[in-house]
C-alpha cells in the first residue's frame, strides 16, 4: 500500500489517501505525489 500524499508531507493513513502499489513503485515514488511522479517521468522522457 502507498500513501498518495506521503506521511512525511503530512498525509494521513486514511482510506482516501492509501492506494495499492507494488513495492518497486512505492519505493520509486519516494516523497512525491502521483502527479509529481508523473511530471518527473514526462520530463525524463523529454531529455
Amino acid at each position: 500500500m502507498d500513501h498518495v500524499v506521503p506521511l512525511a508531507r503530512k498525509g494521513k493513513s486514511t482510506r482516501g489517501n492509501v492506494v495499492p502499489a507494488c513495492q518497486a513503485c512505492n519505493r520509486s515514488k519516494n516523497l512525491t505525489t502521483p502527479v509529481e511522479t508523473l511530471l518527473d517521468q514526462i520530463k525524463a522522457e523529454g531529455d
